[in-house]
């Protein structure tokens, strides 16, 4: 009789500790040992009480397979955005603070030759207002990257201010809005299901995602190069939604392809042409046009979602190639600027353009069949 009650109890336990590994797997956490029932109430509660906010943007994966997937970026063609049905907040934290660089002094000596200096002489000069503001906090950027190393974090961080640089440039720094993110690289494939899922995604055919309702990114870890492309794709939804606001979906996922490619290099900031759509300075397949791109917006669910991120790219890396392309997207940032909560409306947006630039198709056409240069700033 004893020994049967022993086999029951032995039994009881085995099959509980079984049951809390199954529960482990596939919630994808990482079990303590020391509390097993403390965990399986925990895990337990996560599962019941997670909250559902639904996903700005998601980055498609590279092409499936055990070669390409490490070493050919190359972007998959099943991609299926999700939606955004939150609440329209300002997710910014204000505009950019900045302090002031000084001022530069200069003088002309009895042989007539100029001097300058950051160092006021004890004798009269004329002040020089060099009017340069330095940007003091563009991020509040939390990097959750236990698998990485500390250079990954570095790197990024550098990427990132090259791409506020560039929107400086672009819209005036006193136009831009300081930026909040949570970014995660998640290990494994599963546990980066899992967390798209508690947050009320769907992580099919996608190796990142941006959730504008908790500044949260999540990123899928391939490789080093691989997530730190991802990373700065899914960093830059988050600058143009505290930023711009609500923008058409080539425009933003178009400035989030242009600056995956970003390098430094001592002070220079240098965009090479997104190397999933070029190869020998050439754009590999064909894009959509100016005109049905404009239009785009009620194709991405359903659309090719290669050619659509391959086109958004394109436009946006032509606009950044000339004066007068420049000068357009200032105009389209800044206008989606004044209503955040909203796109401007197809008509709207089709004539700023084409009053702005009468030429632009044409231009385009040409650039398209000519050698793609490096973007420095």
């Amino acid at each position: 009789m004893l020994k049967t009650k022993l086999r029951v109890l032995f039994v009881f336990f085995v099959l509980l500790i079984a049951s809390l590994f199954i529960v482990n797997h596939f919630t994808g956490r990482v079990f303590n040992y020391h509390d097993p029932i403390g965990e399986l109430k925990l895990i337990y509660n996560n599962l019941t009480s997670q909250p559902v906010t639904e996903p700005l943007i998601t980055k498609p994966p590279f092409n499936i397979g055990t070669v390409a997937l490490q070493n050919t970026p190359k972007h998959g063609y099943n991609h299926l955005s999700q939606t955004d049905n939150t609440k329209c907040v300002d997710v910014s934290l204000g505009e950019v603070k900045y302090k002031r660089n000084g001022d530069i002094y200069t003088w002309t000596d009895n042989e007539g030759i100029p001097h300058f200096s950051d160092k006021k002489p004890d004798f009269a000069v004329t002040t020089y207002d060099t009017r340069f503001a330095e940007p003091l906090d563009y991020f509040d950027l939390t990097l959750n990257t236990p698998n990485l190393p500390s250079s990954f974090n570095q790197e990024l961080r550098i990427k990132l201010n090259t791409v506020f640089k560039v929107y400086g440039q672009i819209i005036g720094v006193h136009a831009l809005k300081k930026v909040k993110l949570n970014l995660t690289v998640l290990a494994t494939r599963h546990s980066y299901e899992a967390r798209i899922k508690q947050h009320g995604g769907d992580p099919t055919n996608s190796i990142g995602m941006y959730f504008n309702s908790s500044n949260s990114a999540f990123i899928d870890y391939r490789n080093v190069q691989s997530a730190m492309r991802t990373s700065v794709h899914e960093a830059v939804h988050a600058i143009n939604r505290a930023v711009l606001g609500n923008t058409p979906r080539w425009l933003n996922e178009g400035l989030a392809e242009y600056f995956e490619d970003t390098k430094n290099n001592m002070q220079t900031g240098i965009v090479e042409p997104n190397s999933s759509w070029v190869k020998n300075n050439s754009i590999t397949k064909n894009v959509y046009s100016l005109n049905k791109l404009l239009n785009s917006e009620n194709i991405w669910r359903k659309g090719d979602s290669s050619k659509l991120y391959r086109s958004s790219w394109a436009v946006i890396y032509f606009l950044m190639d000339t004066k007068n392309g420049k000068a357009l997207l200032k105009s389209i940032m800044l206008e989606e600027q004044k209503s955040p909560c909203s796109k401007l409306a197809d008509g709207v947006f089709k004539k700023m353009v084409y009053e702005q630039y009468p030429r632009i198709n044409s231009h385009y056409s040409q650039w398209l069949s000519a050698p793609l240069k490096t973007h420095n700033f």
